[in-house]
């Protein structure tokens, strides 16, 4: 523990790899559309301030940090919801650009015309992938970026949730072939399907 901890206290003013690419990306996304809105995605809470601090370096950006209600500690303070509701409606106004998320911001946001989704990293479920790819494409083509750390536990999410989600797929087609092979019409109120 203590060769460990030492060995992360000599890494104290290194920047993460995705930092700096995080930042080309999002850069490289309002060079193309000045007006777009980008959100990014992490895993983890402590990490939504310093993807802020980092993105609010670049030109053009103003990034905003949206997490749940829960208060952590004195650093990690929760965001009452009508502080949340108000970020998101600067976020639809263009007051922000780039909205920094937790899992919070999955499932149940309303933001039309999010141009570009970010994963900081991947996730290993198919579900939570697919509802944060879902934040972006809604009324024009959008885009998503997942960024990998090579040699890390991200390659093992993302190959984890990309066969989890084919899985699905396949699963889903199946019974909807058995379906209608036994006759059962779209749209009907009640069916079954045997085993």
């Amino acid at each position: 523990m203590i060769k460990a901890s030492e060995r992360a206290e000599s890494l104290a003013g290194f920047e993460h790899p995705k930092q700096a690419r995080l930042r080309a990306q999002v850069a490289e996304q309002l060079a193309d559309r000045p007006d777009s809105k980008t959100i990014v995605f992490t895993q983890f809470r402590d990490t939504v301030e310093s993807i802020v601090d980092n993105l609010n370096q670049v030109d053009g950006v103003s990034a905003a940090r949206f997490v749940g209600q829960a208060t952590r500690d004195f650093e990690n303070l929760g965001l009452r919801q009508s502080e949340q509701l108000q970020i998101l409606e600067d976020f639809r106004s263009g007051r922000y650009n780039v909205l920094v998320t937790t899992s919070i911001g999955e499932e149940g946001l309303h933001v039309p015309d999010v141009d570009h989704v970010i994963f900081y990293e991947p996730v290993p479920s198919e579900i939570r992938s697919i509802q944060r790819r879902g934040r972006t494409g809604r009324t024009n083509i959008g885009r998503v970026t997942v960024l990998m750390a090579e040699g890390t536990i991200d390659e093992a999410y993302y190959y984890s949730s990309r066969r989890k989600e084919q899985e699905m797929h396949q699963l889903l087609q199946a019974m909807k072939r058995r379906g209608h092979e036994n006759g059962i019409r779209k749209g009907a109120s009640q069916h079954y399907i045997e085993p």
